[in-house]
């Protein structure tokens, strides 16, 4: 993106066209000042004392006219004493001095003349205080005129003043061809004016205002300021017109003022004229003055331009110029010191290209052949330092290259003793592999077989259970049997004693058959017979608990046997459920063992691929070192075709040692 230079004949030209322009302002607008002040002062005291002249030429015309009424007065007492014809005098005396009539009142308000009664009229009544009175107009149908009333002692001279009088003295107080005079009463009704009209229709331009507020505010407010006894000097507007108007007081009347105006075009318009040629002035100087400027600064910064210029050329890197010196000031020494300054830049360029070409060809042993001044000097050590680091560099990737040669070599050898190596436990884990899956077939059966071995045990073990219960029910029947056989043996024990008894009763009837004699022969009989199935029964009886006896030998024997079977067979349930424990110990550890077995065969699986992989990185890395071998041996020839500093330096100290 361009942007707009600012360059100092701008700076210049508007710092001195500013100064010239404030200067000419300045100028001009007090000359302008001074004309219009001078020519408002001027207007304002002509006006002033035109308002003034007037207000004294009318006092001076009421001083007259106290005079005139003087003079009548001794006139009337003079004549009363000589008893004359006062009427005559008093025509004569009004055609004399303008006046429309003189009169004389007497004491009790009648006229000595005509015997008219002034009783009512305001300037008598004003009069017979003692003060001179002036009236304001007594308008007719198209004249007016005004009453003068004079005090002479008990007398009061009424002066009929016409019209044509005051109008006299505000005509020849016109100014100019535009001017015109007006005088107000104190309720600001004309009395006097250019144009009798407005005396005559009693024109009130407050009154007016009052009526119309938005209209004729200025003359409004002039006006007013006129009635309230005021003087001065005001720019106003009438009815669309701009006036100017100087009032003042009227003495010896009641309450005038007046008011001498014109238009503000006829007095204005040379001071317009005088402001317009001094504005035009100052545009002129202004215009020469900027000629001036322009010629000046192009002067000036013509040579600055060409100085600019080169240095553009020169920040471009453009060094062929040299600027003419056509100045022995400042700027002649700035084009100088540039040519001197793009000579010395060209030198230490074309240094440092040759140094750096140079250094390009591989001969890093190259030194420069310029004077670097000042703050260049760190660019030439710069350059040293850069030539001598890569030296330094190149010198030690060179041996880095030999060490590398060499590396690669021994790891190309490695690496094919490491793919013959890998190959060989590749194939060792395979048939590892091999062995394991066998083994986990293997183990896969055996776990089957401790599955079946378990069900049998547990199928033993429940039978070992039922037989534990029926020898309980054995044992339990055994038991009844010997109670039985306790029993029995308590029967057999009553029939021994029964077959005792029997045996006891039979002898016991031997001897009474005895005693009887032949009449107990029978009984004998039957007492023999009794003791032989006694002696029977006692024989059967102890068969019978021989037998009983021998019975529960047995069933005591049984019992204990049925007792020992019972705890070998708990013994046998006890071992067949630690059986039955023990093949799920050895069915989970045998489960166990399958998963283990199948976990190496995945390591296996992984080593394998692992071997494989190594195999194949081997022979890559075999490759890989070849490679590297033959870039070393490039690597070194490129390095080889630099000059170093340590070859410059040693073949320097061979040559001194040589000389030496």
């Amino acid at each position: 993106m361009n942007r707009h230079r600012k360059g100092i004949k701008k700076d210049l030209v508007l710092f001195t066209l500013t100064c010239i322009a404030c200067i000419v302002f300045l100028l001009s607008v007090s000359s302008i000042y001074l004309i219009y002040d001078t020519a408002h002062r001027s207007l304002a005291k002509s006006l002033k004392e035109t308002s003034q002249l007037v207000s004294e030429k009318i006092t001076q015309q009421l001083k007259e006219y106290s005079v005139i009424a003087e003079s009548i007065g001794l006139y009337e007492k003079g004549n009363r004493e000589r008893g004359g014809n006062i009427g005559i005098f008093l025509t004569i005396s009004s055609s004399q001095y303008g006046l429309n009539k003189i009169d004389i009142i007497s004491a009790d308000g009648t006229s000595m003349v005509s015997g008219k009664s002034y009783k009512d009229n305001v300037a008598y009544e004003k009069a017979k205080g003692g003060v001179p009175f002036l009236s304001d107009p007594i308008v007719g149908s198209d004249s007016a005129s005004f009453q003068y009333a004079y005090p002479f002692g008990d007398l009061v001279i009424m002066l009929d003043i016409p019209y044509s009088v005051l109008e006299a003295i505000i005509t020849e107080a016109r100014l100019g061809e535009t001017g015109s005079t007006y005088i107000l009463d104190s309720n600001g009704t004309k009395v006097a004016a250019d144009d009798i009209s407005l005396v005559l229709e009693r024109q009130n331009s407050i009154e007016d205002g009052k009526k119309n507020s938005s209209k004729k505010s200025e003359i409004v407010s002039l006006e007013t300021d006129m009635i309230g006894g005021g003087s001065g000097f005001r720019f106003y507007e009438e009815g669309g017109v701009h006036k100017i108007g100087s009032y003042s007081s009227i003495k010896d009347t009641n309450g005038w003022s007046v008011n001498v105006t014109a238009l503000q075009s006829e007095f204005m318009s040379g001071i317009r004229t005088s402001v317009i040629m001094a504005g035009i002035l100052g545009i002129l100087s202004l215009m020469v003055s900027v000629y001036a400027v322009l010629k000046i600064t192009n002067r000036i910064t013509k040579p600055i331009e060409a100085v600019v210029d080169s240095l553009g050329r020169f920040s471009e890197g453009d060094l062929n110029m040299e600027l003419p010196i056509l100045r022995d000031d400042e700027v002649g020494s700035i084009s100088r010191k540039i040519n001197e300054m793009a000579a010395k830049y060209k030198e230490i360029i074309q240094d440092i290209s040759v140094y750096l070409h140079e250094i390009s060809l591989g001969n890093l042993a190259v030194q420069s052949s310029c004077d670097y001044p000042g703050e260049f000097r760190d660019i030439r050590l710069s350059m040293e330092s850069i030539s001598m680091a890569l030296s330094g560099t190149l010198r030690k990737i060179q041996i880095s290259a030999h060490g590398v040669n060499n590396g690669a070599g021994q790891v190309s050898d490695a690496s094919q003793g490491l793919a013959s190596g890998s190959q060989e436990q590749a194939a060792a884990v395979e048939e590892l592999n091999a062995s394991i899956e066998a083994v986990c077939q293997q183990a896969e059966k055996n776990v089957e077989y401790v599955r079946k071995a378990s069900a049998y045990a547990s199928q033993s073990g429940q039978n070992v259970d039922l037989g534990n219960r029926y020898m309980e029910s054995l044992k339990e029947a055994i038991e009844d049997i010997s109670l039985s056989s306790g029993k029995i043996s308590n029967i057999t024990k009553i029939i021994e004693d029964i077959a005792f008894q029997t045996n006891i009763l039979a002898l016991n009837a031997a001897v009474e058959a005895a005693r009887a004699g032949s009449v107990g022969s029978g009984f004998a009989v039957v007492a023999g017979e009794v003791r032989n199935l006694a002696v029977k029964s006692a024989e059967a009886a102890k068969q019978t608990s021989e037998l009983i006896e021998h019975s529960v030998k047995a069933v005591l024997e049984g019992k204990r046997l049925t007792e020992e079977t019972g705890k070998v067979l708990e013994e046998i349930a006890g071992q067949a459920s630690q059986v039955e424990e023990s093949m799920r110990e050895v069915e989970a550890s045998s489960m166990e063992q399958v998963q283990a077995i199948e976990q190496i065969n995945d390591g296996l699986s992984q080593v394998s691929a692992v071997i494989q992989a190594n195999a194949s990185t081997a022979e890559q890395s075999s490759a890989a070192g070849e490679e590297l071998e033959s870039q070393a041996r490039m690597l070194y020839g490129e390095v080889d075709r630099f000059r170093l500093w340590e070859e410059v330096i040693s073949q320097e100290q061979s040559v001194e040692a040589c000389i030496s």
